[in-house]
């Protein structure tokens, strides 16, 4: 029996169901959003513009801590040298560019650095459809790239408007518009070009995108973003943790792991504990600086591009993942 084939039956699985529970969050989203709306008077609404995001809670949970998780693997002497060449070359290189252009015009970087933040939640949830047996293609990229398009240009504007000249401001409705009819045909026609299997997953992702567009477009902004990183970080934690306890079963590769080897704690547990603990750490640690926020872009920045690179088909980090 082949050596990868056999590693694959032994290896612990993720439940393919934990992939669609996920989006349960969304009709509790919406139902207090048209609670709000219908029976309290919007009084919520004023609280939920792009400000909430900067609540210390949502700060806490969310983004920073999932992405310590993934840094954390690659403490691996095995993963370091098979790496090696995007940790110690490319990713270098993506980090001074950044740098240079958050110094020369921060508001660019700022854009850049959240254009990539939307490209990689999107790729996560289409990579994990193909993962799912979604079939790639031409029509998987005009799926992936949509909503890709459309949430970057929603994002930017309100985070960051001066970005946008005045003329396009009025664009920006009928943009997301007409992404959003686009998408409806799109879905329908690759959940038909799909095998049976993954077609709610493929509606999930795709509710999950006309939904948040619906609480931005109803001045929900915060419920919006909140959906998207909630489904995002659990499914991310989901490999992580799979992934760290598959590695690190047959003795502690990983260093990190194999210094708090006398902790009694499963990896379910200590995956995130590990990830909360080093993120506050960070926060933090940067909190006080002037430039905090640049290195916590930055941090993010080896996270989006790592992520492109580790789950390739065949890497290292791949073959330590199997769905059941």
């Amino acid at each position: 029996m082949d050596l990868a084939l056999a590693h694959q039956k032994e290896i612990q699985a993720i439940p393919k169901r934990l992939f669609l529970y996920v989006y349960l969050i969304l009709p509790v989203l919406l139902i207090v959003a048209l609670a709000d709306m219908f029976y309290f008077d919007s009084w919520l609404r004023p609280y939920m513009g792009i400000e909430a995001i900067l609540l210390p809670l949502f700060i806490f949970i969310f983004n920073l801590p999932h992405i310590i998780a993934s840094l954390v693997s690659f403490f691996d002497g095995e993963y370091v040298t098979y790496y090696k060449k995007h940790l110690f070359f490319y990713l270098p290189m993506l980090l001074i560019a950044t740098a240079l252009l958050l110094f020369v015009n921060y508001e660019l970087g700022i854009a850049f650095f959240l254009i990539s933040d939307v490209w990689h939640g999107i790729k996560q949830k289409t990579g994990i459809a193909l993962i799912l047996g979604a079939r790639p293609g031409l029509l998987h990229h005009i799926w992936t790239f949509l909503p890709f398009f459309t949430t970057a240009v929603v994002y930017i504007y309100f985070i960051i408007p001066s970005v946008f000249p005045d003329f396009l401001e009025p664009l920006i409705s009928p943009v997301i518009l007409v992404g959003i009819v686009a998408l409806f045909f799109v879905m329908i026609l690759k959940m038909w070009k799909s095998a049976p299997e993954v077609r709610l997953y493929i509606f999930l992702v795709s509710l999950l995108f006309f939904i948040s567009y619906f609480f931005v477009l109803s001045g929900y902004i915060f419920l919006g973003i909140l959906a998207f990183r909630f489904v995002h970080d659990v499914s991310a934690f989901a490999f992580y943790i799979n992934h760290d306890h598959n590695r690190n079963k047959d003795g502690r590769k990983n260093v990190v792991y194999r210094l708090l080897s006398s902790v009694p704690l499963p990896t379910l547990i200590l995956t995130p504990l590990l990830a909360f603990a080093f993120a506050y750490i960070t926060r933090t640690a940067t909190n006080g600086i002037a430039i905090g926020y640049t290195i916590v872009i930055l941090i993010c920045m080896c996270h989006y591009y790592l992520e492109s690179v580790m789950w390739k088909r065949g890497s290292l980090h791949r073959q330590q993942i199997k769905v059941s």
